[in-house]
């Protein structure tokens, strides 16, 4: 027996039955999975269809698909942070780094003045708002993306996953940064040291909300082969 176009999308629904909901992943899985039942039809021709898909399942052991899918985001959230720092690298040229340098400079001109630690405790409520809102943005693209029933990739779910990470990372901060600034201005050390944690944060903000989401579909094409398909 071999299997077939109808035997193959009973595999991916069978993914899909397992939790396995981005669509690169049942593929991968779908065509380990399809060779391994025609090598068990070499053996026994005489199981059908599901009895040899069970037996070729059980081969991923206790824990079923759960360890090829760890394994997958691991090296995707890798490949995700090199395009981060790609993109980091890229900052630091003509003509971003003269904007860099005119960040770091105001930040530090406002942590010296006597209402610098207010100024900037607002900046950073401002950039939560921000990362927050498009937190929001992200996640409603998310949901309508199932609801269309669109194809979910995974490197786009690392994608959309670290930019909504952004206002649980910094929202707690505005707090904490009140609790901490409560001189009137800073040493010239301490002042340098939170310009420079505005400017990479900012950057950071920016790279991951508005640079990579916005050239998602290129990396998705390298990627994934079929993602224009």
């Amino acid at each position: 027996m071999t299997i077939t176009k109808q035997h193959i999308e009973r595999l991916y629904k069978f993914t899909r039955q397992h939790y396995v909901e981005y669509y690169d992943l049942q593929t991968e899985l779908v065509d380990h999975m399809a060779n391994d039942i025609e090598a068990i039809w070499e053996a026994s021709p005489h199981l059908n269809f599901e009895e040899a898909r069970d037996k070729a399942f059980k081969k991923f052991g206790v824990f079923g698909f759960m360890e090829v899918v760890e394994a997958r985001e691991k090296a995707m959230n890798k490949k995700y942070f090199k395009l981060l720092l790609s993109y980091a690298k890229d900052w630091f040229r003509l003509p971003q780094i003269l904007l860099t340098i005119g960040l770091l400079l105001g930040f530090y001109t406002l942590f010296r003045t006597a209402f610098g630690s207010v100024i900037l405790g607002v900046m950073l409520f401002v950039i939560s708002v921000y990362s927050i809102v498009m937190g929001i943005k992200f996640s409603l693209k998310r949901k309508r993306q199932k609801r269309e029933g669109r194809k979910l990739w995974l490197l786009e779910q690392v994608i959309l996953t670290n930019a909504l990470t952004m206002p649980a990372l910094l929202f707690p901060q505005v707090y904490n940064f009140f609790n901490v600034f409560e001189a009137e201005h800073f040493s010239r050390l301490m002042a340098f040291v939170f310009a420079l944690f505005y400017v990479l944060t900012i950057i950071y903000v920016y790279i991951s909300t508005v640079v990579i989401p916005k050239n998602a579909h290129i990396h998705l094409k390298e990627t994934y082969p079929e993602y224009s398909m």
